[in-house]
C-alpha cells in the first residue's frame, strides 16, 4: 500500500477493476452469441427471480433510476423479452413480465456467462472461491446494514 492508502481504499480500487474488467469480457463474450447486453440479462434475471415485478420496484432493487429502467424495458417489450401487463390485484400497478422468447434468450447467455466467468475462474481453487464468496457476502452484508436497506443483492 501506498503512504496514506488503507484497506478501503484498496478494497473499493479492487472492486471497481473487477466489475470494469468483467463486464467488458461479458460484453465481448455476448456481442458474439447473444442479442442480450449485460445490464439486459441482469434485468430479465430479477424479473425471472421475481415474475410479477413492476418498474419501481425493479428500479429500486437494482439501483437505476425509473427513466433508465423504463428505457431499457421499453427495448426489451419492442424485442420481444417482456410484457407490460395490468396487475389484476392493484389496477394501478403494471407488471413486467418475461415472455417465452426472454426465457429463451436469457437461459443461453446465463449460460454463455457461467462458462465465461468459470474460465476466468479456473485457476482458483474450490476452497478459495468459496472463501471470496463469502467474504463479499460479508462485505455486501455490512454495506446493506451500514446503508439501512434490507434484502438488496
Amino acid at each position: 500500500m501506498t503512504p496514506g492508502e488503507n484497506n478501503s481504499d484498496k478494497i473499493l480500487d479492487l472492486l471497481r477493476q473487477i466489475s470494469i474488467n468483467i463486464s467488458h469480457i461479458l460484453s465481448l463474450e455476448l456481442s458474439g452469441s447473444s442479442p442480450l447486453t449485460v445490464q439486459q440479462a441482469y434485468i430479465l434475471r430479477k424479473i425471472k427471480q421475481n415474475p410479477r415485478v413492476n418498474l419501481t420496484s425493479l428500479s429500486n432493487e437494482l439501483c437505476l433510476t425509473k427513466g433508465a429502467m423504463s428505457l431499457a424495458i421499453n427495448k426489451m417489450v419492442e424485442d420481444g423479452y417482456v410484457i407490460r401487463k395490468e396487475n389484476m390485484v392493484d389496477r394501478r400497478n403494471i407488471d413486467i413480465i418475461l415472455t417465452g422468447k426472454g426465457q429463451r434468450v436469457l437461459g443461453s447467455t446465463i449460460e454463455c456467462i457461467r462458462k465465461t466467468f468459470a474460465s476466468l475462474t479456473s485457476s482458483l481453487t474450490d476452497e478459495e472461491l468459496n472463501e471470496i464468496k463469502l467474504n463479499l457476502e460479508k462485505l455486501n452484508f455490512s454495506m446493506r446494514k451500514a446503508t439501512g436497506e434490507k434484502g438488496r443483492a
